[in-house]
């Protein structure tokens, strides 16, 4: 139903009492959008939530090995983890070295609470016995958050960042097999950058 003529069509099919219940129906919508438009400038509210999802730009993200590349496995795919599947960013590092995949996201100024989410997991189906997989993210080449972990399960995480707004953010994922690379199927599930654009009083 994408057309006035179309929606039309649909109510001259409905009963005068399923007319009357549209009809209300309608008032409360228009009601409704009235009391929050006029509670939004009472407050002077010009907030706005921004978000950065790195699966989307992931084609202009730098993928790199620090050693070399062999065995190294980078790329955008869905993934199970435990029991439970997320679009996620494959890093599965090479047989020696790290993995990384780097992105330059232009922060807007004025932004705040700029904040990190993200999951961490090892792919349905690796097999290890006492391993440990090293998960890291940097910010401007400066470590900000490491874990070595074999997470059967997705791990949910949140991180606060250093102030960016209006600076371009230099943000490194890395995953390095920590010496036995054969199951380190290590995952990022659905990274994405969040804050709050524009301040109250704003206009």
């Amino acid at each position: 139903m994408d057309t006035q003529d179309e929606l039309q069509q649909a109510l001259a099919a409905l009963s005068p009492a399923d007319r009357e219940h549209v009809r209300e129906f309608v008032a409360f919508l228009r009601w409704r959008a009235q009391r929050n438009l006029a509670g939004a400038d009472a407050a002077g509210e010009t907030e706005r939530p921004w978000r950065f999802n790195f699966l989307e730009h992931f084609a202009d993200a730098e993928v790199r090995a620090s050693r070399g590349a062999g065995g190294m496995e980078i790329k955008i795919a869905e993934t199970v983890v435990g029991d439970a599947s997320r679009p996620a960013l494959w890093m599965h590092p090479p047989v020696a070295g790290e993995a990384t995949v780097e992105y330059h996201v232009a922060v807007p100024a004025g932004l705040r609470d700029l904040r990190l989410r993200f999951a961490i997991g090892v792919r349905e189906g690796a097999q290890a016995a006492d391993q440990l997989v090293a998960f890291r993210v940097r910010v401007d080449g400066w470590q900000v958050w490491s874990r070595a972990a074999w997470p059967a399960a997705w791990q949910p995480f949140e991180i606060a960042l250093p102030f960016q707004a209006g600076n371009v953010l230099r943000l490194t994922f890395a995953t390095d097999a920590l010496g036995s690379h054969q199951f380190a199927w290590a995952v990022w599930g659905e990274p994405e950058l969040v804050g709050v654009e524009g301040l109250k009083g704003e206009g």
